[in-house]
């Protein structure tokens, strides 16, 4: 009996640890990939952002309405420092709604959201699902800042002195 509720005990706490382990992905170097826009526009990490500091904003479908609690403060504060890029996780979407989708994207953003199909680049970047993740990666290609959430002025101000700090070096 007492083997088998410490071993239960035991188990409880592993998979509680597990569970609230929070996955980032601070440390990793930017993944090269190629994806397309939903004006079906291609766009390249390597020639778009490789080398230049850049923020990343990855959404899914679940987050997309928080997106713009991060973006428009970052942007206003950091748009002279670092490049930014908008990316959809859609790999979730059968093939035959792709266009649909497209034209949707179309419809909702001026932006370039670069259509993630195959969900390559939320997997490298360790995404948490249902909230945007913001990304910071340095000029050297290797993410110094990851958060996610639904974007409370708290974050994206938090987020946006922590950009500034790294930008100056500090």
């Amino acid at each position: 009996m007492k083997n088998t509720l410490f071993t239960l005990v035991l188990v409880s706490c592993i998979l509680f640890l597990h569970a609230s382990a929070r996955t980032t992905a601070v440390g990793k170097k930017a993944i090269e990939f190629e994806l397309s826009d939903q004006f079906e526009r291609e766009w390249s990490w390597k020639q778009n952002w490789k080398g230049k500091s850049t923020i990343i904003v990855l959404s899914d479908w679940k987050g997309s309405d928080y997106t713009p609690a991060w973006t428009t403060p970052l942007t206003a504060k950091l748009k002279d420092r670092v490049k930014f890029v908008a990316l959809a996780d859609v790999s979730l979407a059968p093939g035959f709604l792709k266009g649909y989708l497209r034209s949707r994207f179309r419809d909702a953003y001026q932006t370039p959201i670069l259509l993630d199909w195959d969900g390559d680049v939320f997997s490298h970047y360790s995404f948490e699902s249902g909230v945007p993740n913001v990304l910071f990666v340095d000029s050297q290609g290797v993410v110094r800042l990851h958060e996610w959430g639904k974007g409370s002025a708290e974050q994206a101000n938090a987020f946006a002195a922590n950009v500034e700090q790294l930008l100056s070096g500090r």
